[in-house]
């Protein structure tokens, strides 16, 4: 697994907590976890965007002079002030946000916009305890978890995520409430005109970060034990790259490949070590598709580590990671803390993670007087760099025999090729049949290309006559060491099978000399005897593409598209549902271009035709074209792998890429 960081574009300047910032501070309490004590006192700061007038009255020439001997308290977000004079609510909220009952206890802010309530008699903290200060049209709440609590856009913005997500707010852990706050405030944003406007950029710049906190922690814990064993992972990464100083920029592909440990860390907490790594990166580099070049380098890293995740009864293993700063020689990076949310196929060793990551790159400097760059220089920032990634962790089986690998399989495919003067996509699906005894037989496959040239876009159908009898060898651990022959000798390959032998994954890479660079990506799953049934199945959607349009001469458009965590699709019968999610697109105009990052909500019907063997197609229509994912479920509809591509309306397809779907009915 590869340091992540969530998208974060041009957001990542300072990590450091400031003193006096938004969000519930984790200062020692009696009972911070809401356990009985009384006659106790709550204190904060209230601050809100300097536009966000209407929660206070103007200052007095008094205040605004005592404002000078008095300094505001600092908050992590530019631009929010301190809100004096505002009316302080204590009360309890369900879990739709609305109040219970009457107000607590109330008092009024000081010009320095601090606030202290005793608690009443009886009044417990907790996550459905809120103190609230209304405006017109507006309010901004924070949970009582802890006694000290700021109240401003973060918190309100946390409390609503807990409410969208179906938290009961109640049961909420004091630390984690207090946590999650705290990390949000440790992304150096700037604040909107108003509350509206700063809880979209909120939502914009840190919302997949909390959904992904909020879904594990609103969640019971999960039995570690049931996941422990040695897994196998396989990565696709796709990355787009920016420069500030001049029109340069990147079109990445990243492979990676690691050997796991999931050991039982006691309770719901699972011990993971990463016993090594191979991999494989290439960027495409320039000012444009017509004139950039390839630079290609692989690895072998067999240093452990240690990390440690949190495993849900909804099947979510939580990895985090923390701030980190990278110097590489002229360059440096700043990741931001990063949450990694494995969705565990239901009751296997089977994971999938689609992680969104991202770094500001900066210039270095010496610090030390030897001539060598030591230290990130900040204020040298040189560009954007954003990645999003597929993997796969797959449990090992012990003793695999050729006779374990039987029976018909549905593939998916994804490739991408990057050479001066173009770049292609291309998916391909089509049956392969495992005969049991070292052989299989691979289908006719079909599937699509699309390409950026110098001279413009290209889309082309592809399909391929399949074959019989081809040999494949498995090791007893699940290692697929080659499949096929080439000149009458087996073809080395990376893949692997899974303890149960009904999933498979390809990871494999190319290059010659510098070139040109092919990256692919193969999933594969075992196919039922009859037509699934999906009726009143909810499905954890996962989709990485890229679309390709224009010419490549610095007016074509290159765009990565990703889904949010919290994207599904409903299947209400086997003929229809609907597809609800939010999407990420992060888009350059030519290869040289800045990047904008745009997000997408979807909540739209969809269409199914799911055939006898499981091979299963599901359209998005729409006015302006249609997403058709093509690809299969598995025997008991546990487990869905499509690839996708947008048709727009009377053209060609022009964006290709994979889809993972995984069972959470509740």
């Amino acid at each position: 697994m590869k340091k992540a960081a969530l998208f974060l574009i041009a957001c990542v300047a300072s990590v450091t907590i400031l003193a006096g910032c938004g969000g519930s501070s984790s200062s020692s309490s009696d009972d911070a976890g809401g356990g009985g004590a009384t006659s106790r006192t709550i204190s904060g700061t209230a601050t809100a965007p300097a536009g966000a007038v209407a929660f206070h009255e103007a200052p007095s020439l008094f205040e605004l002079a005592l404002n000078v001997l008095i300094p505001p308290a600092h908050a992590a977000i530019t631009g929010l002030d301190p809100v004096g004079g505002a009316t302080v609510e204590l009360l309890r909220v369900d879990n739709a946000g609305n109040p219970v009952g009457e107000v607590l206890a109330e008092t009024v802010t000081s010009i320095t916009g601090d606030y202290r309530l005793t608690l009443p008699d009886g009044v417990n903290l907790a996550g459905n305890l809120i103190v609230r200060i209304t405006g017109t049209g507006t309010e901004m709440r924070a949970q009582v978890v802890d006694q000290a609590v700021n109240i401003n856009p973060v918190s309100e913005f946390v409390l609503r995520k807990f409410i969208e997500e179906g938290t009961d707010l109640d049961q909420l852990v004091a630390t984690d409430v207090v946590t999650l706050s705290g990390k949000v405030d440790t992304f150096d944003l700037t604040a909107g005109n108003d509350l509206s406007d700063m809880l979209a950029k909120l939502d914009q710049e840190v919302g997949e970060f909390v959904e992904q906190q909020v879904a594990v922690i609103k969640a019971q814990p999960g039995d570690a034990d049931s996941v422990t064993g040695d897994y196998r992972s396989a990565a696709f990464s796709l990355g787009l790259h920016d420069s500030d100083n001049d029109n340069f920029g990147t079109f990445a592909n990243d492979m990676w490949r690691g050997q796991f440990d999931f050991a039982d860390g006691g309770g719901n907490t699972v011990a993971i070590t990463l016993e090594g790594e191979e991999s494989a990166y290439s960027n495409f580099s320039g000012m444009s598709v017509a004139t950039g070049s390839i630079y290609y380098e692989t690895d072998i890293d067999t240093e452990s580590e240690n990390l440690s995740g949190t495993l849900t009864d909804s099947g979510i293993l939580s990895i985090e990671g923390a701030f980190e700063e990278e110097i590489n020689g002229d360059n440096a990076f700043r990741y931001p803390s990063v949450i990694y949310n494995l969705q565990q196929v239901q009751n296997t060793g089977l994971f999938f993670l689609l992680s969104q990551e991202a770094a500001v790159r900066y210039g270095t400097t010496d610090t030390n007087g030897d001539d060598e760059p030591d230290a990130l220089n900040p204020d040298d920032r040189q560009g954007d760099e954003v990645f999003r990634a597929l993997e796969v962790f797959a449990r090992s089986p012990s003793g695999m025999s050729d006779s374990d690998l039987s029976g018909a399989f549905g593939r998916v495919f994804l490739e991408t090729y990057a050479q001066t003067g173009v770049i292609e996509l291309q998916t391909e699906v089509n049956v392969v049949t495992f005969n049991g005894d070292g052989t299989f037989d691979y289908g006719d496959a079909t599937g699509h290309r699309v390409g950026l040239e110098s001279n413009g876009s290209t889309y082309q159908t592809l399909s391929e006559t399949g074959s019989t009898g081809d040999a494949i060898n498995v090791s007893a651990d699940g290692d697929i060491i080659s499949a096929g022959t080439e000149d009458g000798q087996p073809v080395p390959t990376d893949g692997f099978i899974n303890d149960t032998f009904d999933f498979i994954a390809f990871a494999e890479t190319e290059n010659n000399e510098n070139i040109w660079a092919q990256f692919n990506k193969t999933l594969m799953v075992k196919l039922p005897d009859s037509a699934p049934d999906v009726s009143g199945k909810r499905y954890r959607l996962m989709l990485l593409s890229v679309a390709l349009d224009g010419v490549g001469n610095g007016s074509s458009d290159i765009e990565m598209i990703n889904s949010q965590f919290n994207s599904y699709v409903n299947l209400t019968s086997n003929t229809a549902g609907t597809l609800n999610g939010s999407f990420t697109l992060v888009e350059k105009t030519g290869l040289g271009g800045d990047l904008v990052v745009e997000q997408d909500t979807v909540d739209e019907p969809l269409t199914a035709s799911i055939a006898a063997n499981g091979a299963t197609t599901l359209t998005l229509a729409g006015q302006d074209g249609s997403n058709i994912m093509e690809g299969f479920f598995n025997q008991d509809a546990s487990l869905g792998v499509f690839t996708t591509r947008w048709v727009p309306q009377g053209g060609d397809p022009n964006e290709l890429g994979l889809v993972v779907l995984i069972d959470v009915t509740e």
